[in-house]
């Protein structure tokens, strides 16, 4: 689909989170004003888009530029308030340093095809601590991690056997397959899953990064999705054998995780789901740090 749009400069002012009375002035920002055609598929209300990819115009490249600070954000999705975040380093600024002790860290990874994208390393997956047996084909082993998509999509004989995995765990845990949800390919009556301060209480899901000993772990939290009260299905899908990683990570699995994008080491920080901690992403506001409880 082809399309046109304008593209103008403007002077936007950006709410400081550390308590400071100044808001700092960026005089020449550049966006897009595209047909509204191009919201569909985007949430509910949605009005645009804010555009954080590895680009010149890119928000997050924008602001780093204005304050001839080091290119990088914070991102924590959320169900309601979820906050986009960068550290300039003035006004007493201390966030990063603050919680990336507290983050797992992993390289970014650029692709020729895809230099605006965001990938990173994929050696393993791991259901209730079982890895899968899977023949990754050249290309195929890595994850994209995005925004745009709800919920994760994972190459077809990667899902294959994936799902075949996670079932066999989950009946393990005698849980109950039921009939399947569209989009989603694997559900389960509720009536044998219990809840946790992650979620589901259902197999747990690890995908092993640069190495075994670097692991994204998702709990039911991020890998469920409850469709009514009755039912709860694997928030994964069959992206198809054409998609060209295993995994596109999507909305679904960020939410809840607090996200560190250092473009100038090029490196993705990680936290483990903040509900561990019995906070959410909603809970950063327009302060720095979690609160210690809810």
């Amino acid at each position: 689909m082809a399309t046109q749009g304008d593209l103008l400069q403007d002077i936007i002012a950006l709410p400081v989170v550390d308590w400071s009375e100044t808001e700092p002035i960026i005089s020449h920002f550049l966006f897009s004003c595209a047909p509204k055609l191009l919201l569909k598929g985007l949430a509910t209300g949605a009005r645009g888009m804010l555009g954080l990819g590895r680009t010149r115009v890119s928000v997050a490249s924008q602001i780093a530029a204005a304050f001839c600070s080091k290119p990088q954000f914070i991102l924590c999705l959320s169900p309601s308030n979820g906050v986009v975040l960068h550290d300039s380093g003035q006004y007493g600024s201390s966030f990063v340093s603050g919680v990336s002790d507290s983050l797992t860290y992993t390289p970014l990874v650029t692709k020729d095809d895809s230099p605006h994208e965001y990938f990173i390393n994929l050696k393993s997956i791991r259901v209730n601590g079982k890895q899968l047996a899977l023949n990754y084909k050249e290309g195929l082993g890595g994850i994209k991690v995005s925004t745009i998509v709800p919920y994760s999509t994972m190459e077809s004989s990667v899902y294959a056997v994936f799902v075949r995995a996670f079932e066999q765990a989950a009946m393990a845990m005698n849980m109950t397959r039921v009939a399947s949800v569209a989009p989603f390919g694997l559900c389960f009556g509720s009536e044998n899953i219990d809840g946790t301060r992650v979620g589901s209480r259902v197999p747990v899901v690890d995908l092993g990064l640069q190495s075994e000993m670097v692991k994204w772990r998702l709990h039911g939290r991020n890998s469920m999705v409850q469709v009514s009260d009755e039912v709860r299905c694997l928030g994964f899908l069959d992206g198809g054998l054409e998609q060209k990683t295993s995994i596109v990570l999507g909305g679904h699995q960020l939410e809840g995780t607090l996200l560190h994008f250092d473009l100038g080491a090029s490196m993705l920080g990680f936290s483990s789901s903040k509900l561990m901690d019995q906070n959410t992403c909603s809970d950063l506001g327009l302060g720095f740090g979690f609160k210690d409880s809810m």
